[in-house]
């Protein structure tokens, strides 16, 4: 396999996550990705989802008695919201605004996504720059 840095990437990385959940590179700039998290729980997502319906059966028991077990499931579908949710954020590249999940979805979309990226990168940019020429007519007057 070739290696990823051969690949001629939008931008090279500069750290590496130290147990990466997926490695693969970004389809539209190359640049080498990492997910730090995965879309599914894993065992101690389970583990402090019963800490957690444990704790509230121990405090609401002398309440409620056995009828509070059944917040487990809703401890467990609040983990699986969240995790999900955590694991779409580091979906778009911060390199070139690429979502796949839009892209998977509707590629018109994605495109005005990469497109409004670009955008909000250079408008951010722009002012840096003018200032910078500021300074280099300033000193040269």
């Amino acid at each position: 396999m070739e290696s990823f840095h051969n690949l001629n990437p939008l931008e090279n990385r500069i750290y590496k996550l130290k147990k990466p959940a997926f490695r693969f590179l970004c389809p539209l700039c190359r640049t080498e990705r990492e997910f730090s998290t995965t879309p599914r729980l894993n065992r101690f997502h389970f583990l402090q989802i019963t800490f957690l319906t444990s704790v509230t059966s121990i405090v609401f028991y002398p309440m409620t008695g056995l009828k509070i077990l059944p917040i487990f499931f809703l401890y467990w579908s609040l983990f699986e919201i969240m995790v999900r949710v955590r694991f779409k954020s580091e979906i778009p590249c911060p390199h070139c605004g690429f979502d796949a999940t839009w892209y998977k979805k509707d590629v018109r979309i994605a495109r005005e996504k990469v497109k409004q990226f670009w955008e909000r990168k250079n408008t951010v940019e722009e002012p840096e720059q003018s200032i910078e020429d500021e300074k280099e007519v300033v000193t040269e007057a």
